[in-house]
């Protein structure tokens, strides 16, 4: 039986927690990325638009049937969570007031092996090193899955202005941690992380486990996926997947 639940959250509490985790493991976020319009929203509104915006996102996302959702990618629904969230740096990519409240979604999901296979592009036919390797090449454009430095595979998608992130673990035992999306430049070589996009809830994972988050974008550009997973002294990065978006 498929599980929907909505809760409400800040970045007082979770996410903000999460980011002093991570101080000195990710880095400083990039500057100079351009903001991005999310789909019905003028450049520049007032609070009141952004608001209307944000109530109808949410609106559409307590509307979407998550389950149909997940079996367009090959999945098969276990959990729904939608999270309203203020995050600053969301809503700094959009050209939002830095306290709009948005709303997250997280599933927890059974995803076949075809569903997400490792993508091969060109270079890598040919001979070359991939993009799990650190291979210089450009971010590839559309969907794709890598395999993690961690025993998974990280995906990354975009369907109906939405961006997708999901990390199936391929070991034994659990894993706890999260996945953060990352703004990054379309010519980075590797797959590096960047300015702070998107972060999930901590969660654990069991074998075999798919875990998506999902957000409304904006326009086209180039977004990197990593799991941290937790460790005794904070996270570490086990590696995630790049793609053009």
């Amino acid at each position: 039986m498929i599980r929907l639940r909505h809760v409400a959250a800040g970045l007082g509490t979770g996410a903000l927690a999460l980011g002093i985790a991570l101080v000195g493991a990710t880095g400083p976020a990039s500057a100079g990325q351009p903001t991005e319009t999310p789909p019905g929203m003028p450049d520049d509104g007032s609070v009141q638009e952004w608001e209307a915006w944000a109530a109808q996102d949410r609106a559409d996302a307590e509307a979407t049937d998550w389950a149909a959702d997940s079996a367009a990618r090959g999945c098969e629904l276990i959990d729904v969570t939608i999270t309203d969230e203020v995050d600053p740096d969301y809503n700094a990519s959009l050209g939002a007031p830095a306290d709009l409240a948005t709303a997250r979604v997280e599933l927890e999901e059974d995803c076949s092996a075809a569903s997400m296979a490792v993508t091969e592009d060109d270079a890598t036919k040919s001979g070359a090193r991939s993009l799990d390797d650190g291979a210089a090449y450009s971010v590839p454009a559309g969907s794709r899955c890598s395999s993690t430095s961690g025993p998974g595979t990280m995906c990354l998608s975009k369907s109906s202005g939405r961006i997708y992130a999901s990390w199936k673990y391929r070991g034994s035992g659990s894993v706890t941690g999260f996945m953060r999306v990352y703004r990054i430049s379309s010519s980075s070589s590797g797959c590096p992380t960047g300015s702070t996009w998107l972060t999930g809830s901590e969660r654990t994972w069991s074998s075999g486990t798919t875990r998506t988050i999902s957000k409304t974008a904006g326009s086209y550009g180039a977004y990197s996926a990593h799991f941290w997973k937790k460790t005794w002294y904070g996270h570490s990065d086990w590696g995630g997947t790049c793609a053009k978006l």
